[in-house]
């Protein structure tokens, strides 16, 4: 939710509607305008992931049976929460450097990765998993299942963690875009300005060369799932991967519904959400495929 208001601070040209940090012109809750309202929920937000984030901690140091284990994910949480905050109130009083926008979007990814990552290895430790799929059904290891079953399930999961790589890039390159004011430079689809080959320079430069990123994911996503069709999985691990390639084709509809539609909020906002989507469906997949 946090990312995603995030984004909606950003499309709505919100970011400076409070221009002081950490309080809000000098008072601890702004005038009742629309803008400083949407930067307001947004620092609220914010406020609730790190208290939130600061309780998991006291509940991860405490147990005995998650510190080991949780333990240093935890530290690395807390510093990333640390960075965040800080380049949270740099991006206000630095009038919204595309550089900070796009660390302070990438950075919400990495936390969201890592709280994604403590969630599973917890869910993985409550049931004692270790080596097995769904419920069931036994991993598919080196020397069991169809002959280089194991190979093809560590191809993989070698592939689901590139892949997201790819979708933490674009992510990136959206923020760019969007923080840029490239998001209309090519207000046309598929060409860009009535052509394929447009000059890669200025804000068509960045705006082509997140559309040719998205491309490169879409077929490199939907190459996934294909090759996960041909390989015997267990469902944990194959449902993730199907619902990879059915969110990665939404986000191209939306990112084209950006373009022909002039960047509505709420396709945009959804284009964003879709995005987180499909990057923590990927490293879920690339965590029950380790599992195997």
């Amino acid at each position: 939710m946090l990312v995603v208001w995030g984004g909606i601070v950003r499309l709505t040209g919100s970011g400076l509607a409070i221009p002081d940090w950490p309080l809000a012109h000098g008072h601890v809750v702004p005038r009742p305008e629309t803008r400083a309202v949407i930067e307001y929920v947004h620092r609220v937000l914010a406020m609730l992931v790190g208290l939130a984030t600061l309780g998991l901690a006291v509940a991860v140091y405490a147990s005995p049976r998650y510190r080991r284990p949780l333990g240093s994910t935890m530290t690395i949480a807390l510093l990333v929460l640390a960075i965040q905050i800080l380049m949270g109130g740099r991006v206000v009083l630095e009038a919204l450097l595309v550089q900070r926008v796009v660390v302070h979007l990438l950075l919400a990814f990495v936390f969201f990765a890592i709280m994604l990552r403590m969630t599973l290895r917890a869910q993985d430790l409550a049931h004692g998993a270790s080596g097995t799929g769904a419920a069931g059904a036994p991993a598919v290891g080196p020397n069991g299942g169809p002959e280089g079953a194991g190979r093809r399930v560590r191809q993989l999961r070698a592939w689901s963690h590139a892949v997201a790589g790819l979708v933490f890039v674009q992510a990136g390159l959206g923020a760019w875009v969007s923080s840029s004011g490239a998001s209309l430079a090519c207000p046309d689809f598929p060409t860009c300005q009535g052509t394929f080959f447009p000059r890669m320079e200025g804000l068509v430069g960045i705006h082509y060369t997140h559309r040719l990123g998205a491309y490169l994911v879409f077929a490199a996503v939907l190459g996934l799932s294909i090759r996960a069709a041909m390989v015997p999985l267990p469902p944990r691990a194959r449902l993730p991967l199907r619902l990879a390639g059915i969110l990665v084709t939404l986000q191209m509809i939306l990112g084209i519904g950006n373009v022909v539609l002039g960047v509505p909020l709420a396709i945009s906002a959804g284009h964003l959400a879709t995005a987180l989507a499909l990057f923590g469906t990927l490293l879920v997949a690339n965590h029950e495929l380790s599992r195997l």
